[in-house]
């Protein structure tokens, strides 16, 4: 595997959650850049084109048929999110993740303040190193601190279509 497949894979599930979601006539839009340079995966609309609020999305690499238990090893929850990204100014409504090998999906509800209802990992900026990306790139690279989603705050597939058809309507 390349760097640009990794990137892709990113782009790909995306695509595909769009594409579900508008199957089931949820106006979601096109990946947004917010002017402090971080990424809208999924922005919803209303019918007059008003961005109502926006999906992030992570995809999941392995093969993962069940969530909740087949949490990778030394995690204490779904990564989330970097704790210092600028996106969490504008938090979004819902995360999805996606296991392009499987196509199972899974999600959380955001809440307001992240910080008091998840979890951080690593501890400290730059005590793992990221495998996947030092692999593909030749280069070492950190895991940046992240919000991290313990398992009883995961929801199923259908448990997010149907909160996000309800924020929707």
């Amino acid at each position: 595997m390349n760097w640009n497949k990794f990137l892709s894979e990113g782009e790909k599930a995306v695509r595909l959650i769009r594409e579900g979601l508008k199957k089931r006539n949820i106006n979601a839009g096109e990946s947004i850049i917010t002017p402090f340079k971080t990424d809208e995966d999924i922005p919803i609309y209303n019918e007059t084109g008003e961005k109502l609020f926006w999906i992030s999305v992570k995809t999941v690499s392995g093969y993962i048929k069940d969530p909740i238990r087949q949490m990778p090893s030394n995690y204490q929850g779904w990564m989330c999110g970097e704790v210092e990204s600028k996106q969490w100014i504008n938090p979004p409504a819902v995360i999805i993740w996606y296991c392009l090998n499987t196509n199972t999906a899974w999600g959380t509800i955001t809440p307001k303040r992240l910080s008091t209802k998840w979890i951080i990992f690593p501890d400290r900026y730059g005590k793992v190193i990221d495998k996947r990306k030092t692999n593909l790139t030749g280069k070492i690279h950190y895991l940046y601190p992240s919000y991290c989603v313990p398992t009883k705050e995961i929801i199923n597939k259908q448990e997010v279509i149907n909160y996000i058809q309800k924020l929707s309507l």
